[in-house]
């Protein structure tokens, strides 16, 4: 806390004037011409109260001690246990320039185009509770400075021949890239940092604590090292576009160097810590917690946006009955189309599901967040030494085995699929070939065109999805059971009988029909339970160590 040198109130950081402000004499002082006698020998740490989480472990630093009521992670509202630290300084920062104010109405624009999402993220006692934040970013500065030695090529026809004429291109480089910046927390998922950004690192100031006063800040737990091949790469590929467009060597066709950073001499001149500023908001929905931010520099917004279903099925609804109206006053299907024309769609919704379950689970273990692999990883590691400490303390001659090697060992875990595999496919085969002889019949003499041939061929559609439907399951902790598309192939099944036997009443077929279409029904809910799933988070568990012990 800063006092004010007047009247000893509370400074806070005032955004519109970027100023500290004093709230009850409104006196305002430049930001680094206050600072306190315990802000760090050399100028080299700082003094400040980190906030933990007792539910989830997320930690979250201030230069207030003024305890937070709510977890801006996990969404919890509890009292955060606070301790004093000296923590590293940051070497730059960037203030925030968008107010809450303007953070809130550039949400609501965007919430006012999701006419599905749900009343939660609209209500304005919600919409009150964004909170300033400051995330750990990686700053990267590369010089690129050699003499270019490239390789091209022109071509051009003569009657049946085609000349190639190949050069060699030459030239000096000399090119630098500074501000190229990746997170550095892994609570910070990189898709949202990614949503965000561009930050315009030309407005980054030298940091000063007091900056901080009236906000937050997140810790940094991911070392420079992880994201610097990937920051190299964005160098060298904006490089090798600036080559190409170069008027000398525009009219060659360039091959490209297998290795552009060796190429281009690329190197790491130095990685700075930087705090960005970010408006963010959690919204906890039972096991679930979903995301709202906003750029604090130019007021850019992501937000995980689910769908309420009530909405959804009452919007599809009205949206289904003047188009069912429409179609019925212009079309005439016959019974038996009508049939094949269901069964496609079931098979369409039934790739759907499978694409969008194979997406939950790419998430649900972190397989596109890069920062949290990491953390997982470090967390591991800790892990294991724990363990291999607590065996040796206890006498044990052979190291325990951890958790994480336990539940990582591959028979175990074929041993398992296979425990749990046997049922479903003990429940399939009695579907198909017990509880409809005729369709294996069927397959066998079914017209590659035809009603029969295309309720063959999209009843193996949905068995094909439905099995990688049930091996995708079996990683996604948030979902449990046997996918719905269960129903579809029973539907279909039924449909395959009907046609093969070409049944004489069309009671039998609109009956098929409208069975699939049930059965597609209850797919799609599931397909927006599951979309649900993939729009929010699962409730964090933070394991706050490592990092960068030079930053």
């Amino acid at each position: 806390m800063y006092d004010c040198p007047g009247c000893g109130g509370n400074l806070k950081f005032d955004i519109p004037t970027q100023r500290l402000k004093c709230g009850y004499c409104n006196n305002d002082y430049d930001p680094y011409q206050i600072t306190k006698d315990k802000d760090g020998e050399e100028q080299r740490d700082f003094e400040a109260t980190i906030f933990t989480c007792p539910q989830c472990g997320g930690e979250i630093l201030s230069t207030d001690n003024t305890a937070a009521g709510f977890c801006s992670f996990c969404g919890a509202s509890t009292i955060l246990t606070s301790r004093i630290v000296k923590e590293k300084k940051p070497n730059y920062i960037i203030p925030f320039q968008k107010t809450k104010e303007d953070c809130k109405r550039e949400y609501q624009k965007l919430m006012r185009r999701f006419i599905y999402a749900p009343s939660g993220l609209k209500d304005p006692d919600k919409i009150n509770g964004f909170r300033g934040i400051y995330m750990p970013y990686w700053v990267y500065f590369f010089s690129q400075k050699t003499s270019l030695k490239l390789k091209g090529s022109t071509s051009s026809r003569k009657g049946d021949y085609v000349y190639t004429r190949h050069y060699d291109l030459v030239g000096d480089l000399d090119a630098y890239y500074k501000g190229i910046n990746f997170d550095g927390s892994s609570s910070f998922a990189d898709n949202i940092s990614e949503s965000i950004a561009p930050y315009d690192v030309k407005h980054m100031k030298e940091f000063t604590p007091s900056i901080l006063s009236g906000f937050y800040a997140d810790t940094n737990d991911l070392g420079k090292e992880l994201y610097n091949d990937d920051a190299k790469q964005i160098a060298d590929d904006e490089t090798l576009q600036f080559v190409k467009k170069n008027k000398e060597f525009s009219r060659y066709n360039m091959t490209v160097p297998g290795n552009l950073t060796s190429s281009f001499n690329t190197k790491t001149e130095s990685v700075d810590l930087a705090m960005f500023p970010v408006w963010f908001m959690s919204y906890k929905n039972n096991d679930r917690v979903t995301y709202a931010t906003v750029n604090g520099q130019t007021g850019k917004v992501y937000a995980d946006m689910p769908v309420s279903i009530q909405k959804y099925l009452i919007g599809t609804l009205i949206l289904a009955i003047p188009i069912f109206l429409l179609l019925n006053m212009f079309l005439t299907i016959i019974p038996t189309a009508l049939v094949s024309f269901a069964a496609i769609i079931a098979a369409i919704v039934a790739i759907v599901y499978a694409a969008e379950l194979k997406k939950i689970a790419v998430k649900e273990n972190d397989e596109d967040d890069k920062g949290k692999q990491e953390a997982n990883r470090l967390a591991r590691i800790r892990r294991e030494r724990k363990e291999r400490e607590a065996a040796r303390a206890a006498g044990v001659e052979e190291p325990m085995v951890s958790s994480a090697k336990k539940n990582n060992n591959p028979k175990t875990k074929t041993e398992e699929k296979k425990r749990k595999g046997l049922p479903v496919t003990i429940i399939i085969m009695l579907i198909f070939f017990v509880a409809s002889p005729a369709i294996t019949m069927a397959a066998s003499f079914a017209a590659v065109f035809g009603k029969t041939g295309v309720s063959v061929i999209s009843l193996v559609i949905v068995l094909i999805t439905h099995f990688i439907s049930v091996g995708t399951l079996k990683k996604i902790d948030a979902k449990k059971g046997l996918p719905t598309t269960l129903w579809v192939i029973i539907a279909e099944a039924i449909a395959l009988f009907v046609s093969v036997f070409d049944l004489v009443k069309d009671v039998y077929y609109y009956g098929v029909v409208i069975l699939i279409l049930v059965t597609v029904a209850i797919v799609l809910i599931d397909i927006i339970s599951s979309y649900n799933i993939l729009a929010t988070r699962k409730l964090p568990q933070f394991d706050y160590q490592g990092g960068d012990d030079n930053a």
